[in-house]
C-alpha cells in the first residue's frame, strides 16, 4: 500500500486504483489501514507550538441553563473554539498522535493543560453538540419517541442551513478530521445513515428506519396495503396525504414537483414510499457535504475510501463499550495490596457502562479507550498514597 499513490484523484490510474480498493477494502486487516494511514498522516502533519484558545467555561454554562439556543455561536465552548481558531483550522489540526490541537486556558481557574484539559474541553463541546444549546443536531424521530432501536442517537438537524450553520458543519468534519489524526475521539453518538452519508456510502430502507421507525412502518403498510385486502375502492376512507415528507425537524418537504397538489393514491403509494425513503436519507444533504468539505481539508480522501462506515465512527468517536480487560491489561500497579487491588477491580466491573465512561473521563479527560493494543501510549495508573497525619 506504501508503493501507491491514491491521494491525486484527477488522475486516471487513481480513479481504477479507487475503485479497486473499494471491492477489496472489507478484505484489508485493520493492522495494515492503520499503520497505511499513519505513515500518510506523517506526510502532511503540522505543528502547533503555542497555539492557545481561551475558553470561558462559566460563560457556556450560564448560557446553558437559559434554554436558548447559541444560533451564532457565541457563547458555547463549540463557539468559542470556532471563532478563535477561524478558517485556518487544518493548519491546527493536522496533529501528531496523541497530540493536542491547541492549548487551552479556562478562563478564570486554574487548570493547565497538559492534555487533560484539551480532552474536557472536548468532551463538553460534543455534549453541546447533542444539546438544545447548538442548532446543528437534533433528536433523532425515534429518540423524540421513544420507539425502535438506537433510541439515543442524534441526527443532523434539516433546518441549519444558514451560511454560518454550514460553515459550523465544515468546522465539525474538521474536528472529526483531528480525532482520527490525534486520537482525541468525539463522543457522538450519530446513526449510520450519518456515517455511510460522510463515506459517501447510499444508505438503505433499514438505515432510515434506525431513524424513524415509524415513518418506516407507516410506509410499509402502504405498500402491503393490497395483500390486507386493501384495493382502489377502499383507499378513499384511509387517508388524504400529499406527495410531501415530514423530515426529523418536523417540516414539510415536496417529494416530487407539486408534490402538494398530488394526492396519495392506491395506484402511486408504492412511488411515494420510494421518494418519502430517498428525501429523508438525504435530508441533510447540504450538511454532510459541509462536513465532508471539512474533513478533506484535515485527511487524505483515501482514508475516507479504505474503511466502511463501522470502522469510519470508530476512527472518529473511539469504542463506547469500556472493556475492563483490556483497561486492566494496560493498567500499572504501584504499591496496591492484592487484596485490595482485586477489590478495585471487582467494583469497577460492576459500573455500568455509563459510570465506567464517567471513571475514565475523570481520569484521563476522555471516556473512550484507544481502538486497539499499538495505540495505548500510556498506561492506567493505581498508586498507593498513604495518609500522613501531622
Amino acid at each position: 500500500l506504501y508503493s501507491v499513490d491514491i491521494s491525486r484523484s484527477a488522475n486516471q490510474v487513481y480513479n481504477v486504483l479507487k475503485e479497486a480498493i473499494n471491492k477489496v477494502t472489507q478484505y484489508i486487516f485493520w493492522e495494515s489501514k492503520r499503520e497505511f494511514f499513519q505513515k500518510t498522516f506523517e506526510l502532511d502533519t503540522t505543528n502547533t507550538s503555542d497555539v492557545g484558545i481561551n475558553i470561558y467555561r462559566l460563560v457556556a454554562h450560564e448560557f446553558s441553563q437559559t434554554g436558548k439556543v447559541d444560533t451564532s455561536a457565541k457563547k458555547t465552548i463549540f463557539g468559542q473554539i470556532y471563532h478563535q481558531l477561524g478558517d485556518n483550522y487544518p493548519d491546527f489540526f493536522k496533529t501528531e498522535m496523541d497530540n493536542k490541537s491547541f492549548d487551552v486556558k479556562f478562563i478564570g481557574e486554574g487548570a493547565v493543560d497538559g492534555g487533560g484539559v484539551f480532552r474536557e474541553t472536548i468532551a463538553q463541546l460534543c455534549e453541546e453538540l447533542q444539546s438544545h444549546v447548538l442548532p446543528l443536531f437534533i433528536k433523532t424521530p425515534n429518540n423524540k419517541n421513544n420507539v425502535g432501536n438506537y433510541r439515543e442517537k442524534w441526527t443532523i438537524n434539516p433546518a441549519a442551513t444558514s451560511h454560518l450553520h454550514l460553515k459550523f458543519f465544515e468546522f465539525l468534519g474538521g474536528l472529526m478530521g483531528q480525532a482520527i489524526r490525534s486520537r482525541n475521539y468525539l463522543e457522538l453518538s450519530l446513526p449510520n445513515l450519518f456515517w455511510k452519508l460522510l463515506k459517501g456510502q447510499e444508505p438503505n430502507s433499514q438505515d432510515l428506519e434506525e431513524v424513524d421507525r415509524l415513518q418506516m412502518k407507516h410506509l410499509d403498510d402502504l405498500v402491503a396495503m393490497d395483500q390486507k385486502g386493501i384495493d382502489n375502492f377502499d383507499w378513499v376512507s384511509i387517508t388524504e396525504e400529499k406527495f410531501v415528507a415530514i423530515l426529523s425537524d418536523g417540516s414539510e418537504k415536496e417529494i416530487k414537483q407539486g408534490g402538494r397538489e398530488i394526492h396519495l393514491s392506491f395506484s402511486n403509494r408504492k412511488e411515494y414510499a420510494e421518494l418519502v425513503i430517498k428525501t429523508r436519507i438525504h435530508e441533510a444533504q447540504l450538511q454532510i457535504n459541509h462536513i465532508r468539505k471539512g474533513f478533506l481539508r484535515v485527511v487524505p480522501e483515501c482514508i475516507l475510501e479504505m474503511v466502511n462506515h463501522e470502522e469510519l465512527e470508530r476512527m472518529v468517536c473511539g469504542v463506547v463499550e469500556i472493556d475492563i480487560d483490556i483497561l486492566k491489561k494496560n493498567t500499572t500497579v504501584s504499591g496496591i495490596p492484592e487484596s485490595l487491588e482485586t477489590y478495585f477491580w471487582e467494583v469497577l466491573q460492576g459500573f455500568s457502562q455509563e459510570d465506567r465512561q464517567k471513571y475514565i473521563r475523570f481520569i484521563w479527560g476522555r471516556s473512550r479507550l484507544p481502538l486497539s493494543q499499538e495505540e495505548w501510549t500510556q498506561s492506567h495508573t493505581l498508586e498507593y498514597l498513604s495518609l500522613i497525619h501531622i
